[in-house]
């Protein structure tokens, strides 16, 4: 089996001709950033590729396996038991693995390894349908992770996961084959080429069926979640040896093969559905009622320890002022059903079962309002971050799941309690998915020292005794083995079923170049070796846990670096020798804080709230090179303003009469530059009862749109106010205004403040002291005021969705609409408005998948242009044939949008004067 060894010349060469440089990481910087996941391992590989096709991993497999070297998969690095990561060679996922195909009506749905669950289940909606797996990271997670850890979730229970919901496998073993059991040529030249292999699988099968004690433990651990170890219940439930191999191919962790494609049966959406909480006085008394929960149908039951409430207090503050004790137990109970009267007669049986239990109390009633179910689910969801904000630092958050038997669930929870006491770590909180016997404890844990590892060891002995001895339970429900547990799957199986194990590895992958040291280790100390430091870097960042949720969120992820990997790698690069650190550092300049678009879309996703563009900014401003510009530029914004507008025409001018030139002095990749506003306001604003005040923000003051947007932004507002009969205010010296984001952005936030607060002085007078709302046309401008005291701050597109359309009469165009949701949106509301102001004007409004933001970062755009370039990669694709109408509501990202789509993207209130008229009775609209 492939050792951890230098890789030979001739692999090195291999990959040279296989992949182009751009693929190949190589450079200590970023094979670093690689180096960890969201476990408490760290492994730095010697080599980083990215794939972007089937027909590219099977030659990289054949080459690996010609020369022994050990391949790991990763697609999102959200696994927990240190299963992505590698000292080796670590193979990423490109963007380019991302095909969903809805088969069936969406009974059926086939899903490349790259699509993020929670995609495929927006994509699945439409057709009230939904995958089984819902693990609680499936905002992040990646299908081909959810299928190779056969991750469950909430409401998945056990019948709802990969392995029952599977229904056809494209994958690809370590030999370079390639198989599509939905392809009955695919299957049938498999069946020739493989025949050993699948003989040798058919009888290690029937050898597992002879044997009355494994087969009877086999059955046992499957009636719970199980993913310790290999999928042996495959070796039961099939005859047919290739279906034997796809089944054990879901929660192999990658250690058996690839997964290129998996189709799932999909699961109905409950047409009506309630949420509610309830605390029991302690364990006892709340799984008193599981079984009962469970003969009624509940679709989930959460189950939180009196520790895990008092950890999410402030969360539980908005639904009850009761403050349960430390033996308290609460049930998060959610049911669905076909119709009302059906959930109505299921809530009914609910709560005659609760009637029969001692001193149960509601602390929020069922509700089926989305914003109350979403906020109860939210408390459940907390639990794992607030335990992460607050660890101390250079502690890491470990997060086990274990599952027993149902009538043995009270007992195994207060004997883990008694466990933590007795080690230690009374920070630990129990929570769980009770309907299936399934509990996470969550602890923090030092490894700094060897008396600390030596105390998480003794601890890890003692939870595997409890659950494998005295309860037999399975120490893995949904985390996947890793490297954490798979010094114990001897405990867990016994001798037998270790030994089946270990054959399967053998067979399937014979040179043993998959993922080693996961699932199968020989190490008895596996769990407590290459454990991974958390020193301090910034008080900012420090609380991350490296869970990666933030990495769909940022525009760089494709390009240098993620949140994640940017905190990551400050913290490994500590360790370093004095050169190697000096390396890190010098490449840190571009990867971590020149191409970070510092909006903070990363703290919207991130379970602790940390705001990595903050931490940039930070590390800008400490670097800040030109105070005295700054200052000057602040003093003098109507100056400066207008120099870059004669900037702008110059260049303008450049570009159009000496083309080469242009190019030659301007960054590769640089969007064409827009006409230059004007900055002025043509038309005239009616009186009327209601007022608002108007700034146009400064990119609206600098960059103009072309002509076939017809009048300027400005009156195009003013205009659409007149139509709705609100009185528009213009403050004086406007021009002279700016809300400080720019400074903020690139480091001199002293400026920043400076010209926000003058800014807030002249908005608070405009409004008569805030007695009418202000609205700015540039969503990241109105993000920067959202924080103003006393006033009323709007961005442009909520100002018109909620004033301003209800006024008018409204004829939405037919034709499709692409929507670009921008990250300041995002951060204000979600995006809510934006959206439905654009549903109000088109039927069909296209709003992009995998774009959370632009990437164009106020001036970054025009600057590095290539990350404006990597965050819309998938714009073009995604246009419907005939679009020619694509809308925002920002003018800079408006003008990155248009370069890498071929559209003319336009603020929306362009295309919703397009198509209003005033209404014959309007009055006017209430501020």
């Amino acid at each position: 089996m492939p050792q951890s060894s230098a890789l030979t010349n001739a692999f090195m060469q291999g990959i040279q001709e296989l992949l182009p440089p751009e693929r190949r990481m190589t450079d200590l910087t970023r094979r670093l950033a690689h180096s960890t996941d969201a476990s408490f391992y760290h492994k730095v590989p010697q080599l980083v590729v990215e794939v972007v096709d089937v027909a590219e991993l099977q030659q990289l497999l054949r080459l690996a396996q010609q020369h022994k070297v050990a391949l790991t998969f990763r697609a999102a690095g959200t696994s927990l038991s240190g299963q992505a990561i590698s000292d080796s060679v670590l193979v990423v996922l490109s963007r380019d693995w991302q095909d969903i195909a809805i088969l069936d009506k969406g009974e059926r749905v086939r899903l490349q390894p790259g699509v993020i669950g929670a995609e495929a289940n927006r994509k699945l909606a439409a057709y009230g349908r939904k995958i089984g797996p819902d693990p609680a990271s499936i905002n992040t997670c990646k299908i081909g992770g959810i299928a190779a850890n056969n991750a469950s979730g909430m409401c998945c229970g056990v019948r709802h996961n990969s392995y029952h919901t599977l229904q056809e496998l494209t994958f690809v073993l370590a030999d370079g084959t390639r198989v599509d059991t939905s392809d009955a040529a695919s299957v049938a030249a498999f069946r020739a080429s493989h025949a050993e292999l699948l003989q040798a699988l058919a009888e290690l099968a029937q050898e597992v069926r002879d044997d009355a004690d494994l087969s009877s433990k086999i059955t046992h651990q499957y009636r719970l979640k199980n993913t310790m170890g290999y999928g042996l219940n495959a070796l039961l439930d099939y005859q047919d040896p290739v279906a034997i191999l796809t089944h054990l191919l879901i929660g192999s962790e990658g250690t058996l093969g690839f997964i290129a494609d998996i189709t799932y049966h999909t699961i109905a959406l409950p047409k009506a559905s309630a949420t509610g909480l309830y605390l029991f006085a302690d364990s006892h008394a709340a799984c008193a009622v599981i079984a009962d929960l469970k003969a009624i149908g509940v679709n989930a039951v959460e189950f939180m320890d009196g520790r895990s409430l008092a950890s999410v207090s402030d969360l539980l503050a908005a639904h009850t002022s009761v403050l349960p004790d430390r033996n308290a137990v609460a049930l998060l109970v959610d049911v669905g059903r076909d119709s009302s009267a059906q959930l109505h007669q299921a809530l009914a049986s609910i709560e005659e079962c609760f009637a029969g239990v001692a001193g149960v109390r509601a602390l929020c009633e069922f509700s089926d309002d989305p914003a109350t179910v979403a906020a109860l689910w939210q408390i459940r969801k907390g639990l794992f971050p607030a335990v992460g904000a607050v660890r101390a630092s250079g502690t890491t958050v470990i997060i086990e799941d274990v599952a027993f038997p149902l009538s043995q669930l009270p007992a195994a929870v207060s004997a883990l309690q008694e466990l933590f006491i007795e080690h230690g770590y009374h920070e630990a909180i129990i929570f769980g998915h009770a309907l299936d016997g399934n509990v996470h404890f969550v602890f923090t844990q030092a490894f700094a020292t060897a008396t600390e590892t030596e105390r998480y060891a003794n601890f890890m002995a003692a939870v595997v005794a409890l659950v494998t001895e005295r309860f037999d339970g399975t120490l893995k429900a949904e985390h996947g083995t890793g490297r954490n547990m798979a010094p114990y799957l001897y405990a867990q199986w016994g001798g037998a079923g270790l030994a089946v194990m270990q054959k399967l590895k053998q067979l399937i992958d014979p040179v043993g170049i998959l993922n080693p040291g996961v699932i199968i280790n020989a190490s008895p100390t596996a769990h407590i070796e290459d454990l991974k430091q958390l020193p301090a870097v910034d008080p900012i960042v420090d609380a991350c846990i490296e869970c990666g949720f933030c990495e769909p969120q940022c525009p760089s992820l494709h390009y240098t670096l993620s949140p994640r990997q940017r905190i990551a790698l400050m913290r490994r690069a500590q360790h370093l020798n004095a050169a190697d650190k000096r390396t890190v550092e010098q490449d840190f300049q571009h990867l971590g804080i020149d191409s970070c678009a510092a909006t903070g879309l990363c703290a919207s996703a991130c379970p602790v709230g940390i705001n990595t563009g903050t931490w940039v900014q930070q590390l800008r401003a400490e670097q800040a090179r030109h105070p005295r510009l700054a200052r000057w530029s602040a003093q003098h914004l109507k100056g400066s303003l207008q120099i870059a507008r004669f900037g702008m025409s110059a260049a303008r001018n450049v570009a159009r009469l000496a083309p080469v030139l242009y190019q030659k002095f301007s960054p590769r990749g640089m969007p064409a530059l827009p006409p230059v506003a004007t900055g002025e306001v043509t038309l005239k604003a009616r009186q009327a009862a209601s007022k608002v005040v108007y700034l146009v923000t400064c990119p609206n003051r600098l960059f103009g749109y072309q002509k076939s947007a017809g009048d300027s932004l400005p009156d195009t507002v003013i205009r659409l106010c007149n139509k709705a009969g609100i009185e528009v205010i213009l403050p004086d010296t406007a021009s002279e205004s700016c809300c400080g984001q720019p400074w903020q952005s690139k480091g001199y936030p002293e400026q920043a403040r400076e010209r926000k607060n003058s800014l807030l002085e002249l908005l608070w007078q405009a409004s008569e002291q805030g007695l009418w709302p202000v609205v700015l046309d540039a969503s990241p401008c109105a993000l920067q005021l959202s924080d103003a005291k006393d006033l009323k701050v709007l961005e442009l597109s909520d100002f018109l969705y909620r004033q301003v359309a209800p006024a008018l009469d409204i004829r939405p165009t037919e034709e499709p609409v692409m929507l670009h949701v921008t990250c300041s949106s995002r951060r204000i509301d979600g995006g809510a408005t934006l959206r439905g102001l654009a549903q109000l004007c088109s039927e069909q409004v296209i709003e992009p998948d995998g774009i959370q933001c632009c990437g164009f970062a106020g001036d970054k755009g025009f600057t590095l242009p290539d990350l404006n370039k990597h965050a819309l990669g998938p714009l073009a694709s995604q246009i419907p044939s005939g679009c020619k109408t694509a809308i925002s509501n920002s003018r800079t990202c408006e003008i990155g949008l248009a370069q890498h789509s071929g559209l003319d993207y336009q603020h929306i209130a362009f295309l919703l004067d397009a198509i209003s008229q005033q209404k014959d009775s309007s009055k006017g609209v209430s501020s």
